[in-house]
């Protein structure tokens, strides 16, 4: 598989303290066409590297030696950065799968990485990512804005961090509106790619959803149609 002439001049940062895995990968990477892959081992270097290299994709551990990934992927969120960030995880750790992006990650890989299917999921990731234009909708008084994946309520401070699956739901929901989407078309403009998905995967986003969105307010923002949902 080829991605280079896809990816011509895409960023790849990797924070990574397994050196034989950055040594693969960084090879590999080169061969695909990518020539700007760096990687750091540590939380500390790359606080100091991310501004500086400014990468695409963001490749990062869960378990690093001086802290937690998962952590690191919040407070990055919450910081406004808004590229796309894919976990590596342990096989055996599906909680640090979950908590990848309840933290605000793109997506999970896990270890041993195939590499045929990271690069399936760098080209995913940064094509919705470019897909995404830095737009700010606004219904009512609640204000969404997929770049930052946040949703606030105007006039007031606090907000909401969405997973990547829950931005690219709102993003559809917020260009359709005032129209309702079925079920099945927001299926394929979310999970793209993916087979054998059930309606029962999108029914519990837009449970998670709701539940986050009252914590801005007690409006039921996301309303189930026939067939589909829509917004208020």
């Amino acid at each position: 598989m080829s991605i280079g002439y896809i990816l011509p001049s895409i960023k790849i940062l990797l924070i990574e303290d397994d050196l034989f895995l950055t040594e693969v990968l960084s090879n590999h990477l080169l061969q695909e066409g990518i020539c700007e892959f760096q990687s750091v081992t540590n939380l500390v270097d790359a606080k100091l590297f991310i501004p500086v290299f400014e990468p695409d994709i963001l490749l990062l551990d869960v378990n690093l030696p001086d802290g937690s990934g998962i952590e690191f992927c919040l407070l990055l969120r919450q910081n406004g950065f808004v590229k796309p960030v894919i976990m590596i995880v342990e096989n055996s750790s599906e909680n640090d799968s979950i908590d990848s992006l309840n933290a605000g990650a793109n997506d999970y890989i896990i270890k041993p990485i195939r590499l045929s299917e990271l690069f399936t999921r760098i080209k995913f990731q940064y094509e919705q990512h470019c897909s995404i234009e830095p737009e700010r909708f606004v219904i009512g008084l609640i204000e969404f804005i997929p770049e930052n994946k946040t949703l606030s309520v105007k006039g007031k401070s606090k907000k909401i961090i969405l997973t990547e699956k829950e931005t690219l739901i709102l993003n559809v929901l917020f260009r359709s509106y005032p129209s309702s989407v079925h079920k099945d078309i927001l299926l394929k403009e979310v999970w793209g790619f993916q087979t054998g998905l059930s309606t029962h995967t999108l029914e519990t986003h837009i449970y998670r959803l709701r539940h986050k969105i009252k914590e801005l307010t007690q409006v039921t923002f996301i309303l189930t149609k026939e067939n589909g949902y829509g917004l208020v």
